[in-house]
């Protein structure tokens, strides 16, 4: 028989929600495929394509195969807007928003949203109503934030079904109704979905239109935290604390409460193909190594730098490793620029620097890897719209020398 979970307790659990902030805007699925050059394309959107220009908004937009830059995806996307497309519309609608690439203007970015969702796109649907739920350039309105998430639910639009589900279970712009948004939540839960996980977790723990079941809020909770939701690790702590669902644990409750408040260090980024690490005992290699990176091999230099960070090895030096991984940085390696972009953002062996982290992510980003693009979402997750502005203008400069 399970017992209620204390309220003062249940108060501590909490629930995940959406809303727009400073993070970069939630990209088209399929990503824009290099069909013809730069230049050709560069040609077709001045002489008015507006097809042309949605695809180079798109491209600086996503910085996949040119340097992230906000601010000339809002001068692409603003033409094929004037132009009628309605993805150029919701896109600059989202940069606008989140005063990305230039001044924020919530009323405009919302006029541009409804245009958009005028199409009966999902993700237009999801976005407008993202700007109605949060008072964003218009008046809150939960009714009709909670109308256009039912919309785009029904068109397959996983997070407007989570985001709709927490309105159920809120009762908020809807009548209160656990069974709905338990509903709403499973689908979404089942397939990976964080947010829905932690959120159904919460119903379970709360008994909330289900039979109270803390091993199964317990497992959704881990498996969202594992996902990385720090909301999840919050809740999380409180399971091992209270021994609800798990077996009761004071450190594990605290060492879930410490993750939550930061960022877990991610590994550092290798590649076999790029050669194997070396072993700093082995002296002769290791002096072989230093005298061609010290002659200007980026290869040796990226493998030395590694090997500099590997805790294994004797006497690892996060300074030196610092100087050999920004030099096959600016060589060009991605892995080393990806590198790089972690030490600055965790303070390993340089000053922590948000912003000189994000610029590396960037250029990294540009290489076949896809691993450096997570890495630069999670940095410009820590990020204010100017710092993320600023990088960018940085990386562009960078990049623009470099050809």
């Amino acid at each position: 028989m399970w017992q209620r979970i204390n309220p003062a307790r249940a108060l501590t659990l909490i629930a995940v929600v959406s809303f727009l902030s400073a993070a970069p805007p939630v990209q088209s699925q399929d990503q824009p495929q290099p069909v013809v050059s730069l230049a050709e394309l560069l040609k077709a959107a001045r002489d008015g394509d507006s097809a042309a220009q949605l695809y180079l908004g798109r491209l600086f937009d996503e910085g996949t195969q040119v340097p992230q830059d906000f601010a000339r995806a809002r001068q692409w996307y603003e033409q094929a807007a004037t132009a009628g497309l309605a993805a150029a519309q919701n896109s600059l609608g989202r940069l606008l928003g989140a005063g990305l690439g230039g001044p924020a203007d919530l009323p405009r970015a919302f006029e541009l949203m409804k245009q958009a969702a005028d199409d009966g796109t999902a993700a237009h649907l999801y976005d407008l109503a993202q700007m109605y739920e949060n008072g964003a350039g218009t008046p809150q309105d939960m009714t009709r934030a909670a109308s256009l998430y039912e919309q785009a639910a029904g068109l397959g639009h996983r997070d407007a079904a989570v985001s709709l589900g927490v309105l159920y279970q809120n009762g908020t712009g809807v009548a209160q109704d656990f069974a709905r948004a338990r509903a709403l939540y499973e689908p979404a839960a089942t397939a990976g979905h964080s947010r829905a996980q932690n959120n159904l977790g919460l119903l379970y723990t709360r008994g909330s239109g289900v039979v109270q079941d803390y091993e199964r809020a317990a497992a959704l909770f881990q498996a969202a935290a594992a996902s990385g939701l720090s909301t999840a690790m919050t809740n999380l702590s409180v399971m091992y604390e209270n021994g609800f669902g798990l077996p009761q644990s004071d450190d594990l409750a605290a060492d879930w409460a410490r993750r939550a408040k930061s960022d877990t260090k991610t590994a550092f980024l290798s590649d076999p193909r790029l050669g194997s690490a070396i072993r700093l005992e082995d002296t002769a290699t290791t002096q072989k190594m230093q005298t061609a990176a010290r002659a200007g091999d980026p290869l040796s230099a990226y493998l030395l730098a590694f090997a500099l960070l590997d805790p294994a090895n004797p006497a690892p030096d996060p300074v030196a490793a610092a100087r050999f991984m920004e030099q096959a940085a600016r060589a060009g390696i991605h892995l080393a620029q990806a590198n790089l972009a972690m030490m600055y953002f965790e303070g390993v062996g340089l000053p922590q620097d948000y912003v000189l982290a994000r610029v590396w992510a960037s250029l990294a980003s540009l290489g076949t890897d896809p691993r450096p693009l997570a890495l630069r979402d999670r940095i410009t997750r820590k990020m204010t719209s100017g710092q993320i502005n600023e990088s960018q203008q940085i990386a562009q400069r960078y990049w623009q020398s470099k050809r």
